[in-house]
């Protein structure tokens, strides 16, 4: 349940992310910085390509103006060159021969009557035209408004060509991007690459558009010329174009089915693709993206003084070719008409305007202009980009998905890459690149390290079960596993060690489920109190807790701390008792001394806990319980200068496995909880005990033997007489008062045990 609330949320994440970063795409500013930052890595990426074969450029360049002795402004040059220019092309049949020349000016009638002659003699010459920006301001001059007027060339010069068109391109922040098809402002005139294009298709397929045209609509066909020649003769090639396109394009449906008679159509391969450039144009926007060839001259190029002794010259160099004509950037320099393209590094890398309108033109006659996807489909890819990102990060490791990631990176670029190389579309690049994948992996960066962290801290608290939160906020430091073996340090601290009576009958005779459970249940009662006093839990076994209390100096505080500790779980466990069907008495040993804390083991496994003699005396402490019938024993050395509790002195004695005696008390309880009777008990047995370190046996015997009778259930007393009836025949022998009398507990037989 919670792996899908995760994968929820994560899809959740993507879906939103995908969202924001798709509709930031779709802003004018998501569109610069694909165009100025994804653009070119595609460009930079494919490198230059072959041209089209179809696209030829006249150059009228410096060289030519020196050479034929003419003006660096080519305005000025006189007509007769152009005239000369054009007879000379049309001497080799070209297409189409387009002239970035506006002719505005009258440079001599004679001069210009040999321009018009020789333009309307091939009848395949297209004409520029320019825009003019107007702006009229009313008479208090605070509003303004702007308009576009047309220049067009010479009457005698427009009349005699084909078609005119004006050649504006849309501003851009850095390099020229896109060119106009139709120009909307200027009242939806056709531009010069477009012109262009579309007399070279008329003029290379007007038959099978005929073709096409009477399958769609055979009404409208029949009022059509029926040859291109006828064409330029009996209308006017401007106003038949646009009227057909109006007609096909009323109908979206016209466009499609324009399509499949094509794909049905025995045409050539070569038709087939310029119907398809043609009928791919009547779908595009107005403005189109460039794909450019190359740097500056990557587009075949002749300059003027060449062309003009074209004879030299390969004499099929201009056969059925489109020819553009136009200044070069060199001619003029100071004018700065030349164009930056993503392939422009240096101010020589600058792309004159006849290169630029050939590239338009060579895109157009190949179909192979730049084609963003669709807004629609932007959306989805760099949705589904994001979500595969995402899908990624979730998915897999973070190490892996890193590596994953930067793979479908490098799938998508190569992806994008194919398709810009192959098919001329383009997929973003900057968005999926610099956006999505950078926020993806910070994203994912945070969630690992947060992860990681909340793994951490339950490592940590799942450690602190084990072993102290100190100790394992000392691991996370020093977690060098050869020095694992030589962690620890030499403190002061009390050792307590109990036991639970009757464990071994019940671990006989219980399931281990059942008995588990109850183990479990008895040191939940036991273990909260030992941390409540701010112990260490060091170990357990089976029935046995060992816990310690430590400081770096003798204090007091660790010594009543454990004290309560003690005196807390005996309370707890008694009740804890009275509702249990299997009760578990419980023992409790005391013992203060120097302990080493810190790791035990070996380089495969390791435990942390106490090491010393204070450990072993506690544990053998809490044995002497069984022969005292007591329930807190604690060594002399736990409750010196305590005030806060009742102990009851039992004597000194050479624990079993020791050679040296230890002073042990018994705690009864906090002095405020003592009732008269439990004092009566102990003022007695003191007595006896003082008598019994004077060796004086017999009168310690009948002080015990007398508070046997009142007080029956008295272990420590029961234990004395016991003792002393037993040894007394041996005791006699022991004459020195000076030292108190030790009880050796090796030689203790088992019937000073108490059982229960």
């Amino acid at each position: 349940m919670n792996d899908c609330i995760k994968t929820f949320k994560v899809f959740l994440c993507a879906l939103l992310l995908g969202i924001s970063a798709a509709l930031f795409s779709l802003t004018p500013l998501g569109t610069q910085l694909e165009e100025e930052l994804g653009l070119p890595w595609l460009f930079q990426l494919r490198g230059g390509i072959p041209p089209s074969e179809q696209i030829i450029i006249v150059s009228i360049d410096k060289v030519s103006a020196e050479i034929l002795s003419l003006p660096e402004d080519p305005e000025k040059w006189p007509r007769s060159y152009y005239a000369q220019l054009i007879e000379k092309l049309n001497r080799q049949n070209p297409s189409i021969i387009a002239l970035n020349m506006t002719f505005g000016e009258s440079r001599g009638e004679e001069n210009d009557q040999l321009l018009a002659e020789a333009m309307d003699k091939g009848k395949n010459i297209v004409l520029s035209n320019y825009i003019k920006q107007n702006i009229v301001r009313t008479n208090n001059g605070s509003n303004q408004f702007k308009y576009e007027q047309i220049i067009d060339p010479l009457p005698l010069l427009e009349s005699a060509a084909l078609i005119t068109a004006p050649f504006p391109l849309p501003k851009t922040a850095s390099t020229v991007k896109q060119f106009w098809t139709y120009k909307n402002s200027a009242g939806d005139i056709t531009t010069f690459p477009v012109a262009i294009f579309q007399s070279y298709v008329f003029k290379q397929v007007y038959p099978e558009i005929l073709q096409l045209l009477s399958s769609l609509n055979p009404s409208v066909s029949q009022l059509l010329p029926s040859s291109f020649d006828k064409l330029l003769i009996e209308s006017n090639i401007i106003e038949f174009i646009q009227t057909i396109q109006t007609i096909i394009s009323s109908d979206s449906q016209s466009l499609e089915r324009l399509n499949l008679l094509i794909k049905e159509a025995r045409f050539s391969v070569e038709k087939k693709r310029l119907l398809n450039a043609w009928i791919a144009l009547l779908k595009s926007p107005d403005s189109l993206y460039f794909n450019h060839y190359g740097s500056a001259g990557t587009i075949p190029t002749i300059p003027f003084y060449q062309a003009l002794v074209s004879d030299i010259l390969n004499p099929e160099l201009f056969k059925n070719k489109v020819v553009l004509i136009g200044v070069s950037e060199n001619i003029e320099p100071e004018k700065n008409q030349g164009f930056y393209t993503v392939f422009s590094k240096t101010d020589r890398d600058i792309v004159s305007p006849i290169e630029i309108a050939a590239t338009a033109v060579a895109n157009l006659i190949n179909n192979t202009w730049l084609k963003p996807l669709s807004l629609q489909n932007q959306f989805l890819v760099i949705l589904m980009w994001s979500i595969i990102l995402f899908g990624i990060c979730h998915f897999f490791t973070y190490k892996l998905a890193i590596y994953l990631v930067i793979i479908s990176n490098l799938l998508y670029l190569l992806f994008a890459f194919q398709w810009f190389y192959s098919n001329s579309i383009w997929l973003p690049l900057f968005i999926p690149f610099l956006v999505l994948t950078p926020i993806v992996l910070t994203f994912q960066t945070i969630v690992f390290f947060l992860e990681g962290k909340r793994e951490r801290k339950s490592m940590e608290k799942a450690f602190s079960l084990y072993i102290p939160n100190s100790v394992v906020s000392s691991f996370k430091k020093n977690h060098d596993a050869s020095t694992m073996g030589h962690y620890g340090e030499l403190m002061f601290g009390v050792c307590m060690s109990t036991d639970a009576e009757q464990y071994t009958a019940l671990s006989e005779n219980m399931k281990p489920e059942k008995l588990n459970t109850l183990i479990n249940e008895y040191y939940s009662v036991m273990f909260p109190l030992v941390t409540k006093n701010e112990g260490i839990i060091s170990d357990i076994i089976g029935d046995a807790m060992f816990a310690i209390w430590t400081s770096t100096d003798p204090t007091a505080k660790t010594r009543l701390a454990a004290c309560l500790s003690a005196l807390e779980i005996l309370q707890a466990i008694t009740q804890f008792n009275h509702a249990q069907f299997h009760p578990l008495p419980t023992r409790i040993g005391l013992h203060f001394g120097e302990i080493r804390l810190g790791n035990v083991g070996a380089a495969d496994h390791y435990e942390y806990r106490a090491v010393g003699d204070t450990v072993n005396t506690a544990t053998r402490i809490e044995g002497l319980n069984k022969y005292l019938n007591t329930q807190i024993l604690v060594s002399a050395d736990v409750i010196k200068s305590l005030s806060d509790f009742t102990t009851r002195e039992v004597g000194f004695f050479i624990l079993k496995g020791k050679s040296h005696p230890v002073h042990i008390y018994e705690l009864i309880s906090n002095n405020e909880l003592l009732d008269s009777s439990q004092r009566s008990v102990i003022t007695a047995f003191i007595k006896g005990l003082k008598l019994f370190q004077q060796q004086k046996w017999s009168e310690a015997l009948q002080i015990w033997l007398e508070l046997e009778r009142v007080f029956p259930n008295d272990g420590p007393t029961l234990f004395y007489i016991q003792y002393l009836k037993e040894n007394l025949h041996l005791i006699h022998e022991h004459t020195d008062q000076s030292q108190p009398t030790v009880i050796s507990m090796g030689n203790i037989t088992n019937s000073l045990v108490f059982n229960h």
